[in-house]
């Protein structure tokens, strides 16, 4: 299959996978400072935060934190939004309690002329499995490789 649409989404899916970790590592630092207001201790000394708008404030911003890097999460495994524009992508996560990242099912699919480029990421902590399938027919997968390789250099020239 193409080098240049297998370098972009192993990119892709690497970046995702970060994303997601320090996401969710933030949601757990914000957790632990939620515990810690629940009970009522003094944050003052460790977050100046506090001293101006007091632990109620403070409550609020750390549940608009968590809630904000909860999303990201899931958003990590967004594609650029002119890929999605002329394609169609479906993103799943399963969360396991016992892992620590959840795992990730990407699909999408990209339609033109000479064919459809199937491209499907499946994760599992940090490693990812990455397959492109654009069909059985050798030239209308090639042609169909080469006009989503044109797209992408677009979307990567047009920033």
């Amino acid at each position: 299959m193409s080098e240049l649409l297998t370098q972009y989404f192993e990119r892709y899916a690497e970046e995702a996978i970060t994303k997601m970790k320090a996401a969710l590592i933030a949601v757990d630092y914000y957790e632990r400072i939620r515990v810690r207001l629940v009970k009522k201790e003094d944050l003052s000394g460790e977050l100046a935060i506090i001293a101006k708008v007091g632990p109620a404030g403070t409550m609020t911003v750390v549940k608009e934190a968590m809630a904000d890097y909860k999303g990201r999460v899931a958003g990590a495994w967004e594609l650029n939004q002119r890929l999605q524009d002329i394609g169609k992508q479906k993103v799943s996560l399963i969360v396991n309690e016992r892992e620590h990242l959840p795992r990730a099912d990407v699909s999408y699919q990209f339609k033109s002329k000479a064919g459809i480029v199937k491209v499907h990421i499946t994760t599992a902590g940090e490693t990812f499995k990455l397959e492109i399938n654009a069909g059985k027919n050798p030239m209308a997968a090639q042609m169909a490789c080469i006009e989503l390789e044109k797209q992408l250099t677009f979307i990567a020239l047009t920033g």
